[in-house]
């Protein structure tokens, strides 16, 4: 749920169809809150958490769209992540639209109204002189061209032999007189020389063509490597083509970097930073480090267009960057980890002059930010800084075991590849991601993709006991929230039970953490009423707590009535079809939602005596 305290986290702007914290008056709510004033007494044995578990929806959905056209240069991994959402349903909110760059849409008016200076003529008194072949930056890979330039620099009509097109076919000019000088017909030598320089370059250019293609290496030798790179379309040319020689010169060197990453070659990794770039060196040094770690094993940038800088000292670009790190499997879901940068156009290679992670939730990421340890099992991977390295081995095993609970919510076919989990301390507590969600929380899991969730557990109130419960009910918000939905407020019980349901996975009612608080709220006059909406700003903690336990006991009948299967179908039915309880009820559990909800009610009063 959102924090507790009184200053909102910054966030993405929620759809138009979902009202926002401060509207709606969510405020995180933790009943078992050491300083929290309205808390029912607890025995100095109860292992009840310190903090209550945060709700997961509570992140507004992030702008998740494409942003513009990805650079040219860059060479996607061999496989690609798997980042397509869910399909949409009916009704389903469209993502919102990417708001363009204020710099980029002024120059691209600019550009509608832009008349090129005419060619300068030849003089007239000699011919135009053939097109020059561009000079190729010697040194980097060819990339994909951007609109408008050739797919390499080798010219199109570069011949496919060193000899060039239109060549005689004998050694013999021509151009004499027919009948000059006298023929000699005993001595027709000229006729033989021809025929045998015929044969001789018949045979060479069939015996070398063959030879280059038994060895491709010869072509290097004898002719020098391919041309690299678009060439650059000079400072004077429209702007759009000097725009996408940009982006293919950038994306170069994230290639060069991508490929980097994933070798382990931090030396390579940090080649394309601007050596007058400290501070980015440190900076993307953190970064590959902390990634390793994790073991990184898929990365994609998605970059916006870039914009010109004004700047001292040479040509500088602007772009944002997404990047996508995949952890022990190369395909993964998008993570959309923000930084903006610089780079500076020099000898025909784009260099980083600067790097910034991008403070706005759900970024900066962890490893963009902080130096991290790692470990990783079959389902997981968590991580967490140098001073908390200790509890890394007991953070695996829990996590592992809640990650197999959680498998059991995921829709078909939308199983994480793997979950994240992030154990913080105070100050990373309240940096990561931008979220801030108040000192009494044990956890969150936090939307960083329409199809990903992360997680990240607060040191100050976790303990073994609760360590369990806390990765139970987060993961399971990672596995079932996964794609596209709506209505998040109004289907607050229904999260917040199946992940209560998972916390609970099978012990006895009579031992809910939450029993206290839903015996006091049957008591003071419950309606029976189970369609909780987001409790509003303000509500007592132990009231919450009630409506956290009444939205789980509800589920849990209906799990012991129907089967776990089938209450996780009239979930996902609910939740990402956008279908009413009602009809999800009599489609998928063969029962009317009154007569449902009226049982789920009588259960929850027979649990409370």
């Amino acid at each position: 749920m959102p924090p507790e305290d009184e200053t909102p986290s910054a966030g993405w702007p929620p759809p138009a169809d979902r009202r926002s914290p401060d509207e709606t008056g969510t405020g995180a709510v933790d009943p078992w809150a050491r300083t929290a004033p309205d808390l029912l007494p607890l025995d100095d044995e109860d292992p009840t958490p310190a903090a209550v578990i945060a709700a997961a929806h509570s992140a507004a959905p992030p702008d998740d769209e494409q942003p513009t056209a990805p650079l040219a240069g860059y060479a996607p991994s061999p496989v690609e992540p798997q980042t397509a959402p869910l399909a949409r349903s009916a009704g389903s909110p469209a993502e919102p639209p990417t708001l363009p760059h204020a710099g980029y849409a002024r120059q691209a008016a600019a550009d509608a109204t832009f008349v090129p200076p005419p060619a300068p003529m030849p003089p007239t008194a000699y011919p135009a002189p053939a097109a020059q072949a561009p000079t190729p930056v010697p040194g980097y890979p060819a990339s994909a061209a951007p609109g408008g330039y050739p797919a390499s620099a080798v010219p199109a009509a570069y011949p496919a032999s060193a000899m060039p097109a239109g060549y005689p076919a004998s050694g013999v000019p021509g151009g004499h007189p027919a009948g000059w000088p006298p023929p000699r017909p005993r001595r027709r030598w000229g006729r033989v020389l021809a025929f045998v320089v015929v044969v001789l370059v018949v045979v060479c250019l069939v015996g070398g063509g063959l030879a280059v293609l038994a060895f491709p290496w010869l072509k290097d030798r004898f002719s020098g490597p391919e041309p690299t790179g678009a060439p650059s379309p000079g400072p004077n040319a429209p702007f759009a083509a000097r725009q996408a020689w940009i982006k293919d010169r950038i994306g170069t060197a994230l290639t060069e970097q991508h490929r980097a990453l994933l070798a382990g070659d931090e030396a390579a990794y940090l080649s394309v930073v601007d050596p007058a770039a400290p501070q980015v060196l440190d900076g993307m040094r953190t970064q590959f480090r902390s990634l390793r770690a994790m073991r990184v094993a898929g990365w994609t940038d998605e970059p916006s267009n870039p914009t010109p800088v004004p700047a001292d000292g040479g040509e500088q670009w602007s772009t944002e960057l997404r990047g996508t790190p995949c952890f022990v499997t190369p395909t993964c879901a998008k993570a959309g980890a923000k930084a903006q940068t610089r780079w500076r156009i020099r000898d025909g290679r784009a260099w980083l002059f600067e790097w910034q992670p991008v403070a706005t939730q759900p970024s900066p990421h962890p490893w963009q930010v902080a130096e991290l340890v790692a470990d990783a099992g079959e389902r997981t991977v968590v991580a967490t800084t140098p001073d908390f390295a200790g509890k890394l081995p007991e953070l695996l095993a829990e996590a592992e075991k809640a990650a197999k609970v959680a498998d059991r919510f995921a829709r078909a076919g939308a199983t994480p590849s793997r979950y994240v989990v992030y154990y913080a301390g105070p100050q990373e507590w309240r940096r990561w991601f931008t979220w801030n969600p108040g000192d009494t929380v044990s956890g969150v899991a936090l939307r960083v993709s329409v199809e990903r969730w992360e997680l990240m557990l607060y040191d100050d109130n976790i303990t073994p006991e609760v360590l369990g419960g806390v990765l139970r009910h987060e993961l399971t918000h990672a596995a079932s929230l996964a794609g596209p939905f709506k209505d998040s407020d109004t289907m607050w019980w229904l999260h917040e039970g199946l992940a209560e349901y998972a916390l609970m996975d099978g012990a006895r009612v009579r031992d809910y953490l939450r029993m206290p608080a839903i015996r006091q709220f049957v008591a003071d006059g419950w309606n029976g009423d189970i369609e909780f909406r987001d409790p509003p700003k303000g509500t007592k903690g132990w009231i919450v707590s009630a409506r956290y336990g009444v939205s789980a006991l509800a589920v849990r009948h209906m799990a012991d009535r129907f089967g776990e299967a089938r209450v996780v179908e009239f979930f996902h039915r609910v939740v990402h079809d956008g279908v009413t309880v009602p009809v999800a009820a009599r489609e998928t559990l063969g029962v009317e939602w009154a007569a449902l909800e009226r049982a789920c009610a009588a259960f929850v009063r027979d649990s409370a005596r």
